[in-house]
């Protein structure tokens, strides 16, 4: 059965708002969903339709992103064939294990990985010489529960996405960040399908959303073009540790 909510036309027009934000976000150094998911349950929409009209805002956000740098040549299409059906199951199976799973839990698994993110991402001195076959089962290893963690909740997967992939393939940041774009979109659409399957989304609210996050979208990628290295990983920064502190926020004050 699918799921309704009735919202004013300015908490549409507040949502469409903030998914804009969260795609320009999302393709510069990910985490979008942690402006989306927030925003949407402050506005009364049950968790788990937060989560599937979430997951449908980074779709189409991600879709032009990924042509973006697609154009720019920045994408590495062997690191994205070789995990890309990995993580588009784990995702759609991350997204069903989402209608059953403890909320609490959830939270607490997030609070405990966005330090660990920050960390890695304040010591990283990766040099950017790329590696090939060797660390294939390292990468798969690496974006696989991400995909799975990507379906379960979401936020951050994007940051986790390139930060896995900067260690192990050792790319620099704008090359890591353009090729976790089409995996992030695979694990978006895996756990969109398992959403839509159990009729959570809500489509009056995930269609404004998702048009606007796909201009958001487009405008992030120019700017991590433009921007390089230095840019992304300046926004790396800021926004783990926005999502550390609003999930703190959330565990011990809400």
């Amino acid at each position: 059965m699918e799921t309704v909510l009735e919202l004013s036309i300015y908490w549409v027009i507040a949502l469409a708002f903030v998914g804009f934000l969260a795609g320009y976000i999302d393709a510069v150094a990910g985490g979008g969903g942690m402006l989306n998911l927030p925003a949407l349950l402050f506005a009364g929409v049950p968790p788990v339709s937060a989560l599937a009209v979430s997951k449908m805002s980074a779709i189409a956000g991600t879709i032009l992103a990924v042509i973006k740098f697609t154009l720019s040549k920045r994408i590495h299409w062997k690191t994205v064939i070789i995990a890309a059906v990995p993580c588009l199951l784990a995702s759609y199976f991350g997204g069903k294990a989402a209608l059953n799973i403890s909320a609490e839990v959830l939270a607490w698994a997030i609070l405990i990985c966005i330090p660990i993110a920050l960390t890695i991402v304040l010591r990283d001195k990766v040099d950017s010489q790329e590696t090939e076959v060797s660390n294939i089962p390292k990468t798969l290893l690496a974006i696989t529960p991400i995909g799975f963690y990507d379906g379960i909740l979401g936020p951050g997967t994007g940051t986790y996405m390139t930060i896995a992939v900067r260690k192990i393939l050792k790319f620099d940041l704008l090359k890591a960040t353009a090729t976790i774009k089409p995996l992030n979109l695979l694990s978006n659409i895996g756990a969109a399908v398992a959403f839509i399957l159990a009729g959570k989304v809500i489509w009056s609210i995930a269609v404004p959303m998702l048009v606007a996050s796909s201009v958001g979208g487009w405008l992030g990628s120019k700017s991590a073009i433009k921007g390089g290295e230095f840019f992304i990983r300046r926004l790396l920064i800021t926004i783990l540790s926005i999502m550390l502190a609003a999930n703190l926020y959330k565990m011990f004050f809400s």
